[in-house]
């Protein structure tokens, strides 16, 4: 025959489990709280996280663009640089260019006019006559023929001298007014 408790034993039983339901409830409903709280709190965070990643990003763009922009810019001021050097006449150039001024043998203008190239390269006439004279051969003016200078005078390139700086240097260059010579 089965056991039958007491009345006030089951009353007190069932207020017992009554009151540990309450507890049992207050605490899961404590958590469903506290869960959304912390639901809640880790949408900002992810809210947050996504706009730094959006703002690292353009950031990061940002900054290679201006990587790219500073590359680019120092390689065109290593190209002007290495331009402007090489339009800077050494001393010895300079010290030719003196002497081109001074002869008539030189005529800049028509050392333009003559070889278009030199035009468009942007480069000073004399400093271009130094450097490429021979290659190919290039006349100063219409009163010195340096491929016939060259002809009568070889050594000029196994010296690596300008021809018509050369004649210059001569006695006969000195005080001449074309070359070859008339008659």
């Amino acid at each position: 025959m089965p056991s039958v408790e007491p009345a006030d034993e089951r009353d007190e039983a069932i207020s017992r489990l009554t009151e540990e339901l309450t507890r049992v409830r207050a605490e899961l409903a404590a958590a469903r709280r506290e869960d959304e709280g912390a639901q809640a709190r880790l949408a900002k965070l992810r809210a947050r996280r996504n706009r730094a990643e959006r703002t690292a990003e353009v950031l990061s763009q940002a900054l290679a663009a201006r990587l790219r922009l500073d590359i680019a810019r120092k390689t065109a001021d290593r190209r002007l640089l290495s331009r402007l050097q090489q339009d800077l006449p050494t001393p010895d150039e300079a010290e030719q260019l003196e002497l081109l001024r001074t002869t008539p043998l030189f005529d800049a203008a028509w050392y333009l006019r003559s070889y278009q190239d030199v035009v468009r390269s942007g480069d000073e006439p004399g400093l271009h006559f130094l450097r490429n004279a021979v290659s190919p051969f290039r006349s100063p003016s219409p009163d010195f023929d340096t491929a016939q200078y060259v002809e009568d005078h070889p050594e000029v390139l196994d010296l690596g001298v300008n021809p018509l700086v050369h004649f210059l240097m001569t006695p006969e260059g000195r005080t001449a007014e074309r070359y070859p010579p008339e008659g």
